[in-house]
């Protein structure tokens, strides 16, 4: 057989990913793809439908507040594109590239605070980059950079107040002169003259109420700007600049423009002013809460004067407004957005690069796409699938047992998420196509129960394990979608709900069958509106019927599993939870600083009562895996001790078989993370001393002292957090083993006996996680026996599958 480690191929099938939930996180139109912050990292899409992640960059040591494309007046193909990243760590990345191919050019240090807004402008690709940034720390700052070499060129110091968004605008006519247009918490639009020496205040945009979210400007001509902005005081102001050079006024009226016409004046230089006349253009009133994003169609050549403007609201809606040539102002052509759920509204908005979509991002990181048609003088936007994902850390995931149909995932965002593969037209994408959980605490850990029900067990930061069954209406779907065939598990939910609710002031998923569906869809007009039950109206679920990936509406109300039943016998938060193969024994763990809180739990899922405490370990027990034939349990704790237990499934029982104690010569440190062999003959650890050791199931000593396989044990680079076996052996007698660390890389290696560790490759960014990777599962079964695919999550937010191809 060929030497694997030679060749090895890596690829991303799929990585989930929310955008961070902040405004300014996503930038399409300024650039050649879709980008947005997913925490610490830029996330880079293809450029295709369903425009999926490709790639994350991660170079910052926290959450991104900013992404954006630096603007490029002339573009040739060879040239590289910029972006911007703007971090609560106070620095600015710089990153540069093509296709999906970027990396960090250089990072930006100076400000005294978590950097909130950028803008960025090059002429072409030879000429000098500028960048403008606000902070937290009130200042602003210009900068220049040239080549690897960057100069803070200026700094504005707002004393008390602060920067809240900011836009840099070249003037056409004048090389390295431009207009900043800073809005401050004052509510006002400050415009200053920039160039390499000079900074001034040349006038003040004044009129909104509230803070200023968003400034955009569109040139119809050189000599004509439309500035607008949005406020959360729900309005739309459009100003127009009108530059003329003939006229050169030297006194300028200074007074703030009150919606009259004002100048002011740019001095070029010593014999060359320029005039500017400001006029207040329009007043858009449309939206019913705080205004965050606002987007001119994008003037591709100048060839579209600014007559369309996309707004974004915390209404939930977003608006496509156009300039109407008979009434001479500018009207609500277009409306969506979503309906129902109990999400908050959107944050930002975008038009595609090529102006044929529209795309917005609402507070708990779910993207929103539509398509722009234009029939006759109508608009319609037509929805489009597009990928999501988590929006805070995701804790744990696992296929299902079945036979690896689809990927679940949980997360402190207090979901849990159901991703599969969509099919159609020999085209393959994975999607998140259902919501089985959201709840109202930070999600832990969940496991797969059985492999001949779809039953999910899952636990959150509360003392209580929920149970979960499929409902009819997602098997159906899940169906037309992935093309899998379910009919044996139809057949056995006939008598199953056909969907869930939550109800208005609980946290219980509620089975809904078709009759209550038909009368939850048809309520009658003489509801009392004074009772509970009128006051508190649940969430309706309709049986929709799918054949692509559902939206963000339909996954907030329509996805849901009905809960079967709750677990109740942990006195604390529950951290870990399995499940053996056959699905009639489940073992759960919750966080303890006592052996009587350490206990593990065994549970009969055919009557859901304990069957017995297992008190052995000191502290929480942070992992726990069955044997793939059931007959053992294996738990690792804090208390930097491994256990493993010999399981009677018939007689449902269970005994201590061996263990280490915590004061072994072996892990000196918490052990995060364990896992059993395909043929249940060994079994790994891995823990914060950045060792990994196997262990042989069956060989047993009369005291606490196990001892290792062999001396031989690896050690890595940083805490080892998840380790996992491969199904099967590769080059016919050795392990695949794969382990994920705190730094995000995920190593992989083969080993038997004999010949001991075997380093293969590693997966790190971009294709990789950046920050604690928090499980790795392989997929259970495949079409070839050289492919694999390994699933894993993370705290960078991200759940992801690797394609593995070993010739």
């Amino acid at each position: 057989m060929a030497n694997i480690s030679s060749d090895i191929k890596i690829g991303v099938d799929y990585i989930s990913a929310g955008c961070n939930c902040s405004p300014h996180t996503l930038d399409w139109q300024n650039g050649p793809r879709l980008i947005y912050g997913v925490t610490n990292s830029v996330a880079l899409c293809s450029d295709v439908a369903p425009f999926s992640v490709r790639k994350t960059f991660s170079g910052h040591q926290g959450r991104l507040n900013c992404v954006k494309w630096i603007r490029q007046e002339q573009q040739d193909s060879n040239s590289d594109y910029y972006f911007l990243s703007a971090s609560v760590d106070k620095t600015i990345g710089v990153w540069k590239g093509k296709d999906e191919n970027y990396t960090k050019h250089l990072s930006l240090d100076g400000h005294q605070n978590s950097v909130t807004t950028v803008s960025g402008y090059q002429q072409s690709s030879n000429d000098n980059i500028y960048v403008a940034s606000g902070a937290a720390d009130s200042t602003v700052k210009i900068w220049r950079i040239n080549n690897t070499t960057a100069t803070c060129l200026h700094t504005i110091d707002f004393k008390n107040g602060f920067a809240i968004t900011l836009e840099l605008v070249p003037l056409d006519s004048h090389k390295d002169m431009f207009l900043l247009f800073v809005a401050t918490d004052k509510n006002k639009v400050h415009i200053y003259q920039v160039s390499d020496s000079v900074i001034e205040l040349v006038f003040v945009l004044s009129g909104h109420e509230d803070w200023i979210r968003t400034i955009t400007i569109q040139k119809t001509t050189p000599y004509q700007w439309f500035v607008a902005t949005c406020s959360q005081d729900n309005y739309i102001r459009i100003w127009q600049l009108s530059f003329d050079v003939n006229n050169n006024h030297a006194n300028i009226d200074s007074t703030i423009l009150k919606l009259k016409r004002s100048s002011f004046t740019l001095n070029i230089s010593n014999d060359l002013l320029i005039n500017i006349d400001a006029e207040l253009y329009s007043i858009l009133l449309g939206h019913e809460e705080a205004i965050y994003g606002l987007c001119w169609y994008p003037n591709i050549n100048r060839k579209k004067p600014a007559t369309t403007i996309l707004s974004a609201s915390m209404d939930k809606s977003m608006v496509l407004w156009t300039f109407d040539d008979n009434q001479k102002m500018y009207i609500d052509k277009a409306r969506v957005g979503e309906i129902g759920g109990n999400t908050l509204g959107f944050y930002g908005c975008t038009f595609s690069s090529c102006g044929s979509y529209i795309l917005g991002h609402g507070y708990e990181g779910a993207l929103h796409l539509w398509k722009i048609e234009e029939v006759d003088d109508r608009i319609n936007l037509i929805p489009q699938v597009i990928n999501s994902g988590h929006f805070d850390t995701v804790e744990d995931c696992c296929w299902d047992k079945h036979s690896g149909r689809y990927l679940l995932s949980v997360s402190t965002d207090k979901t849990t998420r159901l991703h599969a593969e969509w099919k159609r037209n020999k085209i393959i994408s994975w999607h998140e196509i259902g919501r089985p959980q959201i709840h109202g605490y930070e999600m832990k850990c969940l496991a797969f129960i059985g492999s001949n029900q779809q039953r999910i067990v899952s636990g959150a930061d509360e003392k209580i394990l929920r149970i979960f069954d499929a409902p009819k209406n997602f098997l159906e779907n899940f169906a037309r979608i992935t093309k899998i065939n379910v009919d044996e598990d139809i057949q056995k939910a006939q008598a199953l709900p056909e969907g869930a609710n939550v109800p208005a002031l609980g946290l219980s998923n509620k089975a809904i069958f078709d009759n209550d569906e038909k009368s939850t869809t048809t309520s009658t007009i003489e509801d009392n509106p004074m009772t509970v039950d009128g006051l508190y109206k649940e969430g309706f679920f309709k049986a929709i019927t799918l054949n692509e990936p559902p939206f963000e509406e339909h996954l907030l109300q329509n996805t849901l599993w009905p809960e079967i039943q709750k677990l109740y016998g942990h006195g604390y938060e529950i951290i870990a939870v399995a499940s053996n193969p056959s699905g009639s024994i489940i073992a759960s763990s919750c966080k303890a600083s006592h052996q009587n809180d350490a206990a593990i739990i065994l549970w009969n899922t055919n009557t859901w009562k304990i069957i017995v405490r297992l008190a052995v370990h000191q502290l929480t027990v942070v992992r726990m895996v069955f044997s793939n034939d059931g007959r053992y349990l294996l738990s690792v704790s804090r208390d930097r001790s491994w256990s493993l237990f010999e399981i009677d499934e018939t007689n449902f029982q269970a005994r201590l078989y061996k263990r280490i104690s915590s004061n072994n010569p072996y892990h000196k440190r918490i052990i995060w993370t364990c896992h059993i062999s395909h043929d249940d003959k060994y079994f790994a650890t891995g823990a914060r001393d950045q060792l990994i050791h196997i262990w042989r199931v069956n060989e047993k000593s009369n005291d606490d002292n196990e001892q290792p396989c062999e001396k031989n044990y690896l050690k890595l680079n940083d805490s080892v957090t998840a380790v996992t076996f491969a199904p099967r052996f590769v080059e016919n007698d050795k392990y695949f083993v794969v382990a994920g660390l705190d730094n995000g890389s995920v190593f992989l290696y083969t080993w038997n006996e004999k010949v001991s560790w075997q380093h293969l490759t590693s997966i790190t960014h971009p294709l990789g996680f950046h920050l604690t990777v928090n499980q790795l599962c392989f997929r259970p079964s495949t079409s070839s026996s050289t492919s694999y695919q390994l699933a894993g999550c993370s705290n960078d937010g991200t759940a992801r599958i690797f394609s593995i191809l070993l010739s």
